[in-house]
């Protein structure tokens, strides 16, 4: 009698269905898919399409900076948000440079900021490409 290897019906419910290769590879594009997104995203997010530096600036009054804004980008009109900073690095002004970027991918241009107190320097704090 073979008792010890047959399993007695209904008390370890039904054996466990074998998965279909369909759906197996389903998920496996699915996933690569997925993973293929999250690392265009990534680069994407990490080697932005417009910056920009600040090459110098003047404090010309109690209340305005000259600032020298060198933008490097795609071909294009590209815009980046200035800041002016007091010396305790609080936002004092505010104000945007934009240039028109050639094929060599840079652009310099030069931009007043109106500030509420004195500023001691200037920074950007981003940029973006502008519709032509």
């Amino acid at each position: 009698m073979s008792s010890a290897t047959a399993r007695p019906e209904g008390r370890y419910g039904r054996a466990a269905a074998r998965r279909r290769p369909g759906a197996v590879a389903a998920v496996v594009v699915l996933a690569t898919a997925f993973v293929g997104w999250v690392v265009w995203a990534a680069l994407g997010a990490a080697a932005p399409g417009a910056t920009g530096q600040v090459t110098g600036f003047r404090v010309t009054a109690p209340h305005a900076v000259q600032v020298r804004v060198a933008l490097s980008g795609d071909q294009g009109r590209l815009s980046c948000t200035v800041q002016a900073l007091d010396r305790t690095r609080e936002v004092v002004g505010v104000t945007t440079a934009s240039a028109r970027v050639g094929s060599s991918g840079q652009a310099q241009t030069t931009v007043v900021v109106r500030t509420r107190a004195r500023a001691v320097t200037a920074v950007v704090d981003g940029c973006s490409t502008g519709a032509d």
